[in-house]
């Protein structure tokens, strides 16, 4: 899939011994939701819909044009956000829904911009507020938004099915992705975008395509979704380069890469989740104090635990064992806090930590839950690189094997389904798990 945060990416033994394993839990959110902010974004706006986030643009203050970076930008929307909360308070006698659904949207918009787990939070008591006011139906396009935000896919499929007569096409697609359905899902948005050219249609084809092995066709989709993309909200227009700049670094194309995360600096400049990528480039084009400097910024922006965990492998590399030791307890302790607070929406995270820096049962218990949560080819690798870890290489076989069999088809998943049947190949017979 798109994502914001990749799970392992594909590189030679050398690289992956370099590298930790990354987390894809917190960018299956982000994406989730991203292809809806495109699809408002270039669409006419009803007059309900009149106090939802509007596009970023330059500042002007004092007669002057502020550079609209990363913390104006965050800044500016936060302000927005107190806008929204005033107004649901002043909307309490009339039980209007639409303050209530604009508070919802824009907490959803936060996560996306922040990666700020407690943004869903916000979004959370926004929809019950929403759920309150509602008259007849319930607000189950929001339902199953944050539902699949924090990955309860089969809560998004149930909260969809409470309205079934509402144009809910791209949700219903993105469902049958995240449970495995790829057929069905690829069919569904190529008709879609035939009828509708909007640029959030091409983006979610672009993720299909992605997931089932043709990341070259995904990135043209990118492109195409960038043409197609009139507003100038800096955010989305660094939000699609970076995920092209994804696309390349999966490929090993690592100058390409570069090139494209720079381009998306240069839309939002200091956008942690940008830096954080360009940081992985910069590492593995050799800029070790490039890399250095880019993760402590992103650590100081987020406290993020997997960033956390990148440092102090960086660290372990250059042989200061002793800060790295202390990076890895740091990083641990603040994933522990996610997973309490956020468990859904953690595990995938988690697991790729834990297989990682151990224990390697823990990694497994978290990619059980993880795969029963969304049972698609993202979390059948981990699962399968879970089992492996343990031994159990012919039930990783089996569950990665159907998944590729379904149609799912990324590198990483090709790479591991090879080194587990390798690994059963050499193994003494009645042995492999």
């Amino acid at each position: 899939m798109l994502r914001a945060l990749p799970s392992a990416l594909l590189r030679s033994a050398q690289q992956a011994a370099l590298l930790p394993g990354r987390m894809a839990a917190l960018v299956t959110a982000l994406v989730t939701v991203f292809g809806a902010a495109l699809l408002a974004a270039c669409s006419p706006a009803p007059d309900a819909d009149a106090n939802r986030p509007t596009p970023a643009a330059p500042v002007t203050i004092s007669g002057k044009q502020v550079e609209m970076d990363y913390w104006v930008l965050k800044q500016r929307h936060e302000q927005h956000l107190a806008t929204l909360a005033q107004a649901l308070e002043d909307s309490r006698a009339a039980r209007a829904t639409g303050p209530a659904r604009a508070l919802f949207e824009g907490w959803l918009y936060h996560a996306r911009l922040t990666g700020q787990l407690a943004s869903f939070d916000h979004a959370e008591a926004a929809l019950a507020e929403l759920e309150a006011r509602s008259r007849g139906e319930p607000p189950c396009r929001e339902q199953a938004e944050l539902a699949m935000a924090s990955h309860r896919i089969e809560a998004a499929a149930r909260a969809l099915q409470a309205c079934p007569g509402a144009d809910n096409r791209d949700l219903l697609i993105d469902i049958d992705y995240y449970q495995g359905r790829y057929r069905a899902a690829l069919d569904s948005a190529v008709a879609l975008l035939n009828e509708r050219n909007l640029p959030a249609d091409y983006v979610r084809l672009a993720r299909l395509r992605q997931g089932t092995g043709s990341t070259r066709e995904a990135d043209a989709l990118l492109e195409a979704a960038e043409q197609r993309y009139h507003n100038d909200n800096p955010h989305q227009l660094a939000w699609l380069g970076l995920q092209r700049g994804i696309l390349a670094l999966e490929r090993g194309e690592y100058q390409r890469a570069r090139a494209l995360f720079r381009r998306a600096q240069r839309a939002l400049p200091d956008w942690w989740l940008v830096d954080e990528h360009l940081a992985e480039t910069q590492m593995l084009l050799g800029d070790t104090d490039a890399a250095i400097a880019l993760y402590d910024q992103v650590i100081d922006i987020t406290g993020d635990p997997q960033f956390i965990a990148a440092r102090a492998d960086i660290d372990r590399r250059l042989g200061r064992e002793t800060t790295a030791l202390t990076g890895i307890t740091r990083a641990r302790a603040a994933l522990q806090i996610r997973l309490e607070q956020h468990p859904a929406a953690t595990t995938g995270h988690a697991v790729d930590f834990y297989l990682d820096h151990g224990p390697a049962q823990q990694a497994l218990a978290l990619a059980w839950q993880d795969y029963r949560q969304r049972p698609f080819g993202a979390a059948a690798t981990r699962l399968a690189r879970a089992l492996h870890k343990v031994g159990e290489h012919r039930q990783a076989l089996d569950i990665l094997s159907a998944e590729v069999d379904a149609g799912w088809g990324t590198a990483e998943a090709l790479q591991t389904l090879a080194l587990i049947r390798g690994e059963l190949a050499s193994a003494p017979a009645g042995g492999g798990g």
